[in-house]
């Protein structure tokens, strides 16, 4: 299974790396349309507030910066994409302010390596959890979506802070294909947290909906 998808994600790459580069726009467009759609003045103060209040610590506190949290969540990133590639984990290495290491057994492919810098691990925890307290049926409480906009300041700028030319896992995936793929699969990222913020669950296939006209309507004027 591991060989098979290793495979299949070769193949996908450079056609990926072209969609998500004419994504950015239709992209771009859909996340404006939910946040217009969906935006309230209690989602301003309970997620957008404690988003820049958390980028703003970042600046003030210097220590935030390669911290050990930020590495573990970064090198766990991998670890979980490296899982769901069917890779079995080798060894897992956090030092504070001087990075880390996460090998597993198998070749490997670009999904594990650029993970980190587009999927949010700890605000997707958050979102994880609300699922299960969804399940009682009651409203979230304004404490949940504070934790989840601190949780997304934090990797905003945790992510930051990891690009850099330098970057090792950057020399893996490729730094073509890195330049390309990065700035549009952010984009339909966090226009898909914003969905979830603006609209719960229901937001996820609203974003696509509206991602899915939006790159029809693109490519119909200009291809």
């Amino acid at each position: 299974m591991q060989k098979f998808i290793n495979f299949f994600l070769a193949l996908l790459k450079w056609p990926l790396a072209i969609l998500m580069v004419l994504a950015i726009f239709p992209a771009l467009k859909t996340d404006i349309i939910i946040l217009y759609n969906g935006l309230t003045l209690s989602i301003l103060g309970t997620f957008f507030l404690p988003l820049l209040i958390m980028i703003g610590i970042w600046f003030i506190i210097p220590k935030l910066k390669g911290s050990f949290i930020s590495i573990l969540e970064h090198e766990v990133t991998h670890m979980i994409f490296a899982l769901l590639t069917f890779h079995v984990p080798q060894d897992i290495t956090v030092h504070r302010g001087q990075g880390g290491y996460f090998s597993y057994f198998g070749r490997g492919n670009w999904l594990i390596s650029l993970a980190p810098y587009f999927f949010p691990t700890s605000a997707a925890l958050v979102m994880a959890l609300g699922g299960f307290y969804a399940l009682t049926g009651e409203a979230f409480p304004m404490g949940y979506w504070i934790i989840l906009g601190l949780m997304t300041g934090y990797h905003i700028m945790s992510t930051m802070d990891e690009i850099h030319s330098e970057q090792i896992d950057f020399k893996d995936a490729g730094y073509t294909f890195t330049i390309l793929f990065l700035p549009g699969i952010n984009l339909i990222t966090y226009g898909l947290l914003m969905a979830y913020v603006c609209h719960g669950f229901k937001g996820f296939p609203l974003y696509m909906r509206e991602f899915c006209d939006q790159i029809t309507l693109f490519l119909n004027i200009f291809i």
